[in-house]
């Protein structure tokens, strides 16, 4: 059943509870259509994220209409700290490390043209609360992705590359997703302000590698720099292309054993009180009911 969602870009947001360092989901970062199948879930220390339409037609469009749905649907989730709002990393201020690890599995997973693009999402942005002397960076933000893509290739499998925003561009060393799972990572050094990113196979064997990378304007005065990677988000991204065409039925992206810095983020159960698969507002209910009880 599809339900209509009230998009707004500023508000459209969906907290998933968890303990620390867990994942807070937003559906329809942006949306062509929003009024498809959009679902998440947790289960089996996995964040599954699905969605499909297969036309246009909903009881908002007047008259019955054909609504245009556009391009793409796209659905992002992110490392949050206290379970309802991402969390804000500075590793350049405090030359310290960062490294998210996550394991991606797409269904349906190869298809002749690309339906499904997912991986993982960093976000690099201002804020404001923060003093200029702080937050010098001109009122700028961008966003970059390490892409999987599930189209065949002619063959050759599915693109795997990293780029946008600040984020250098890597074409994976000439990796491609050929379906299964794959196994990306995104590691970012404070001290010497440069990226890397890996791919690894189902045996945990890293299989590609990047070396170390410089930000886009790390050496420059663009955006007040220089500086390499500051105040900024990281998780994961689903977008669904071509949504509602008739051409892309839709589809899901499992995503597993995400680590921070070597430490699980989703494990099994995580957040899920009831043991129901999902963590919801029942979860949360059964925690307030309780607190402050012993065992």
């Amino acid at each position: 059943m599809k339900r209509w969602l009230m998009v707004l870009m500023a508000s459209a947001a969906v907290s998933m509870w968890a303990g620390a360092q867990d994942v807070w989901v937003r559906p329809y970062f942006f949306a062509d259509d929003p009024f498809s199948n959009f679902a998440a879930s947790f289960a089996n220390g996995c964040l599954t994220i699905s969605d499909g339409s297969f036309d246009c037609q909903h009881d908002a469009c007047p008259n019955g209409n054909d609504c245009s749905c556009g391009w793409a649907n796209r659905h992002v989730w992110f490392i949050t700290l206290d379970g309802i709002s991402p969390a804000v990393f500075d590793p350049d201020s405090n030359g310290s490390t960062l490294e998210l690890e996550v394991t991606i599995a797409i269904n349906p997973n190869m298809q002749a043209s690309r339906t499904i693009e997912t991986g993982i999402f960093v976000v690099e942005r201002p804020f404001p609360r923060y003093p200029s002397s702080i937050n010098n960076q001109c009122g700028w933000w961008a966003d970059g992705q390490f892409m999987v893509a599930n189209e065949n290739g002619g063959g050759s499998g599915g693109e795997i590359a990293a780029f946008g925003g600040r984020l250098p561009f890597w074409n994976g060393s000439g990796v491609r997703y050929t379906g299964g799972s794959v196994t990306i990572v995104f590691r970012y050094d404070g001290s010497q302000k440069k990226v890397q990113y890996a791919i690894k196979n189902a045996s945990g064997n890293e299989i590609a590698n990047s070396g170390w990378l410089t930000p886009g304007d790390a050496a420059s005065n663009y955006n007040c720099g220089p500086h390499g990677l500051r105040f900024f988000s990281i998780g994961g991204y689903v977008q669904f292309n071509n949504i509602g065409s008739g051409t892309n039925p839709g589809g899901s992206v499992q995503f597993c054993n995400i680590k921070l810095n070597g430490k699980t983020v989703l494990g099994q159960s995580v957040g899920d009180v009831n043991l129901d698969g999902r963590v919801d507002d029942a979860d949360l209910l059964t925690v307030l009911f309780n607190f402050g009880a012993g065992g």
